[in-house]
């Protein structure tokens, strides 16, 4: 039996595995913090839990790549909410919004819906 197996993903898997993707990246002061694309549904129940405050658009695009923080330093993190969201942002300060926000952004900000659509159709 050989050990060389090549497995070739159809553009619809590589697409689902990249939307599953997870990404480590460390801010300045070292802490490990592991992201993960949050589903359509974690988007919309964000905006319902920050309640008046997601009408300030500003406020929201400083607090939607928080909701992709899956732990800090191997500890779960809790975004359900507004409190937990807020407790979130007081933990990463400065240096962690930055390297949350950097991370969110190099990994999933450069969508392109068309070619998307194109790969699935192959």
């Amino acid at each position: 039996m050989s050990d060389d197996v090549k497995v070739e993903l159809t553009p619809s898997q590589e697409l689902v595995g990249a939307a599953n993707a997870e990404v480590t990246v460390a801010d300045a002061k070292g802490r490990q913090i592991l992201l993960k694309k949050p589903g359509t549904l974690a988007q919309f129940r964000l905006v319902e839990l920050m309640g008046d405050s997601a009408r300030n658009v500003v406020y929201m695009n400083m607090v939607l790549p928080l909701i992709f923080v899956a732990s800090i330093d191997g500890d779960p993190v809790a975004k359900s909410t507004k409190a937990q969201i807020e407790a979130l942002i007081q933990r990463l300060d400065d240096e962690g919004v930055e390297a949350v926000a950097e991370g969110v952004q190099a990994n999933w900000g450069k969508q392109d819906p068309a070619a998307d659509k194109a790969a699935v159709k192959n």
